[in-house]
């Protein structure tokens, strides 16, 4: 069984996508699903809560400042083969970082890509789904301000 990235970069740029989909899957059906991969995993770092502390910034242009702390869980797995599992989700839900940690585990492996993927697509058919439905909503109720007359006609 190998890794199905021999490029770290190429690493890199799969994690950042499919961990996007992850921290917004539900947690009761990411739990759920994580139960099914079967792999050896050695934790090298258990759920542990903490805080984090957030910035903010008044528009896009404004001076940044320090908006409060939140609570953030993380989790680090390490499997069979030597591959590191990582998760990372805002508050305090233990079994929902490890389920990003074995999910982060599963999507690097051979033997166990194709189940997670098929979860992962149909997720993100659901994120997708959920997002345009928000942006529809808010869409309904813009306001275009520029649509008044200036000055002299």
């Amino acid at each position: 069984m190998q890794s199905r990235f021999s490029d770290p970069d190429a690493l890199k740029e799969a994690r950042k996508q499919w961990l996007q989909v992850l921290v917004r899957v539900p947690a009761s059906d990411l739990i759920e699903a994580s139960a099914a991969f079967s792999f050896d995993i050695v934790v090298l770092k258990a759920p542990e809560v903490g805080l984090m502390m957030t910035n903010g910034r008044i528009h896009s242009t404004g001076q940044p400042f320090h908006l409060g702390e939140v609570s953030l869980t993380r989790c680090v797995l390490k499997d069979d083969l030597g591959h590191l599992g990582y998760g990372h989700i805002l508050g305090r839900n233990k079994a929902q970082s490890r389920a990003i940690a074995i999910f982060d585990l599963a999507l690097q492996r051979s033997d166990s890509t194709d189940r997670a993927l098929e979860l992962l697509t149909a997720w993100s058919a659901e994120i997708e789904e959920i997002d345009a439905m928000e942006a529809e909503r808010v869409e309904d109720t813009r306001v275009d301000f520029f649509t008044m007359v200036r000055g002299e006609a």
